[in-house]
């Protein structure tokens, strides 16, 4: 394939890389504040001056060929040198632009929310733009910049940053507790119930230094998202194990209580930041990476 920066516009490479990441034609558009047809006079053109198809369209999606993912490829890292060479001639100016976001549900509610403002303060011109899930998706699949992913990371050769460790804390209400026992020794639990994480199904496992086994605890409920299962717990239906960021201020509020604090036997839970773009191509991506780190450390 011929070199993309020797052969096709830089507005075009925008054009299609936007497409990919807004989800279609339309939606593109509208936040580029441009026309559906202007989007799709630039798709043409790439088409026929790389002699590829790179999408295939629908009345109501788009579809990325093998061939535009190639593209899709060269065109994210020629924009990102683009970038860093603007970024270079405006290195006395404050960091702008936008940066997305990916990070599991209760880490954006407990940690990057609460914080977010400062953040805006500190940098107003950076559109930060964030998606929660609780699945494990690709930066590229998610359109992110940064992916902050919780566990132990595959092996892989994508640029990471260490945000810290979260110990794992087993919690009920005083509530729950006062009318179904307050356990004397782990082995206790077997006569509570317990809310459960669909996935994955280790955090369910309560393992405790000295016991050569689990202990067994019935099942109250299951539930596909861990901030659904600290509301259940929080609704007195049974307990569960958290990393500790998420049930923090509970604890303090005195909502929930630490069930044998230091005798859960986990690891404790890393926490890191993905990225595609090395940080000294995209002043953005450092701060960001940057503010993270000590808030992580809060």
């Amino acid at each position: 394939m011929q070199k993309l920066h020797e052969l096709l516009r830089m507005g075009d490479l925008v054009a299609f890389v936007g497409i990919v990441d807004d989800g279609g034609f339309a939606e593109s558009a509208r936040r580029r504040g441009v026309s559906a047809s202007t989007l799709s006079r630039s798709i043409t053109r790439l088409e026929e001056q790389l002699k590829v198809t790179l999408l295939r369209r629908t009345t109501r999606s788009i579809e990325i060929t093998p061939e535009g993912a190639a593209v899709l490829a060269e065109a994210r890292e020629i924009l990102d040198r683009s970038e860093a060479l603007q970024e270079i001639s405006t290195s006395g100016q404050a960091p702008a632009g936008p940066l997305r976001v990916n990070a599991p549900v209760p880490y954006v509610l407990h940690v990057l929310a609460p914080r977010l403002a400062e953040f805006h303060a500190k940098y107003p011109d950076i559109q930060l733009s964030i998606d929660m899930t609780d699945t494990l998706v690709d930066l590229i699949g998610s359109h992110a910049d940064v992916a902050i992913r919780l566990g132990q990371l595959p092996d892989s050769d994508m640029l990471y940053r260490p945000l810290g460790r979260a110990a794992w804390k087993l919690v009920a209400t005083p509530e729950y507790l006062d009318r179904n026992g307050w356990p004397e020794t782990p082995a206790d639990l077997a006569q509570l119930e317990q809310v459960r994480f669909a996935a994955p199904d280790h955090i369910n496992t309560l393992r405790f230094a000295g016991l050569s086994t689990p202990v067994t605890v019935p099942p109250a409920l299951t539930a596909g998202n861990g901030e659904a299962v600290r509301q259940m717990v929080l609704g007195g239906l049974g307990i569960a194990r958290f990393s500790d960021f998420m049930i923090a201020d509970d604890i303090r509020a005195e909502r929930l209580v630490e069930l044998f604090p230091g005798q859960l036997s986990s690891d404790p839970l890393n926490i890191s930041a993905l990225y595609l773009t090395r940080v000294s191509g995209l002043r953005r991506l450092g701060v960001f990476l940057d503010w993270l780190g000590t808030v992580a450390r809060c």
